[in-house]
């Protein structure tokens, strides 16, 4: 059971936490200043009792995405550490861009879900979808690891399994519609005429990606969807709200 110190080191922080948050319900915060820091090893396992659950949840979203770019990463390095037997193609490089970034806006948007008062299984499940569908494509974008002795064409691997990840990248169109209506709303409303639209051109792109393997569609649609993701982020994303 913890004792006097360890209840005196919960208060702290708390208190430390709601001054970060914000003020509470009644707009005062409480004084801070006559209160010694928070030893490091308590704060960090203290932490975990005073968790609330948006940051409970979001260590399992964290660990997805980080899953995701970590493939991505490990994938580039691959590919310059083997470059003299790795065929380079330039649409492909550039969906591990357009992934890559996607996999941060995810990151940087899940910050949303913070002001949800309560969390079902069923919602929790459900926001789990996204980065689960960008974990799976970032894995298919690349061959298997540890292969980094073989020769490897991407353009021939990109063409190979382009249905199945543009298919993948296409389900991320709709949850993330759906993802923005469950915050209310207000919230739906707000994103604007930009949003919805993208969405829109962003389904249909993708779509026509899995189903076409003409590669003049895909070297426009790879610089197109770039440039899009591009304009998307920084006029929607560019605050963490």
């Amino acid at each position: 059971m913890p004792g006097t110190e360890d209840h005196d080191i919960v208060f702290r922080f708390r208190l430390h936490k709601q001054m970060l948050n914000g003020p509470s319900r009644s707009g005062k915060f409480r004084p801070t200043s006559n209160l010694p820091s928070l030893p490091p090893s308590k704060f960090l396992i203290l932490a975990f009792f005073v968790m609330d659950p948006f940051s409970y949840l979001s260590v399992l979203i964290s660990i997805i995405l980080a899953l995701g770019m970590t493939r991505v990463l490990a994938g580039v390095g691959e590919m310059l550490q083997a470059r003299s037997r790795r065929h380079i193609y330039w649409v492909h490089a550039l969906w591990i861009a357009n992934l890559f970034i996607y996999l941060v806006v995810a990151w940087w948007i899940f910050y949303r879900w913070r002001n949800q008062q309560q969390w079902t299984f069923y919602l929790f499940v459900f926001v789990l979808a996204s980065p689960t569908i960008l974990f799976l494509a970032s894995l298919l974008l690349f061959p298997r690891e540890g292969v980094a002795d073989e020769s490897v064409n991407y353009k021939t691997h990109f063409y190979a399994n382009h249905r199945a990840f543009f298919i993948l990248m296409a389900l991320f169109g709709p949850v993330d519609i759906v993802d923005s209506l469950l915050k209310g709303m207000p919230h739906f409303l707000e994103l604007g005429l930009p949003y919805y639209v993208s969405s829109s051109v962003f389904l249909a792109g993708l779509t026509t990606a899995a189903i076409t393997r003409n590669q003049r569609f895909h070297q426009f649609y790879a610089v197109f969807f770039f440039l899009q993701t591009l304009v998307i982020s920084f006029s929607l994303f560019r605050t963490l709200m």
